[in-house]
């Protein structure tokens, strides 16, 4: 089994890290792949497909900002126009032959796009989230009412957060994700979080 992180934010968008430096990082902690899922921009993820290996896998993928939410696309290099309807961004990525995950869907303050759970054809849901610890427990209970495979990431905008959540999943990731053939774990320490939370900040700050 590998394990992944497939949610992370680069300095494509709004992360702090080069692709090249969150790809070295997760060699780093012993994991074996990652996707880099910036914000409605897909170069971060290109960036980082240069630094694949037999060894280590990186996944293309984009984190979306869909007129209704927040969506994470894995095995797609397409960029999507911001607030294109959730329904035609999930349509579009399974014409690609990727998976829509519905990110963080019961974070409003981050743009979750809660109860479309039901009623869009997303792939999984992301129950596991870095930085959405309030609302893991509501968020469970809602998911044990349907059934979608769910997956999780560390939603890492520095590259020490990389890891704190990651999946294992087999070789073939797209299809394991669909299938639900999929283990979730998750080593969130709050004060890491919190801690990485400020360095990224002051980080950002210092190149203002």
């Amino acid at each position: 089994m590998m394990k992944i992180d497939i949610h992370t934010h680069s300095s494509y968008s709004d992360g702090y890290n080069t692709p090249k430096e969150m790809v070295k990082y997760a060699k780093k902690i012993g994991l074996d792949g990652i996707a880099i899922t910036d914000h409605n921009e897909i170069k971060g993820s290109l960036n980082a497909m240069k630094y694949a290996s037999d060894d280590f896998k990186v996944i293309p993928g984009i984190e979306v900002s869909a007129k209704e939410g927040h969506i994470i696309c894995l095995g797609i290099e397409e960029v999507f126009e911001t607030y294109t309807p959730a329904d035609e961004v999930i349509e579009r990525v399974h014409e690609l032959g990727g998976v829509a995950i519905a990110a963080h869907p019961y974070d409003r303050f981050r743009r979750g796009v809660g109860d479309l759970i039901f009623k869009l054809d997303f792939d999984a849901v992301e129950l596991y989230n870095g930085h959405t610890l309030l609302t893991y427990k509501s968020t469970k209970d809602i998911i044990e009412k349907i059934e979608l495979p769910v997956t999780g990431g560390s939603d890492a905008h520095i590259a020490e957060d990389i890891g704190c959540v990651f999946i294992e999943v087999d070789d073939d990731i797209i299809n394991s994700i669909k299938h639900g053939n999929v283990k979730v774990v998750s080593n969130i320490k709050r004060f890491r979080i919190i801690k990485n939370f400020l360095k990224y900040r002051l980080r950002l700050n210092s190149l203002l």
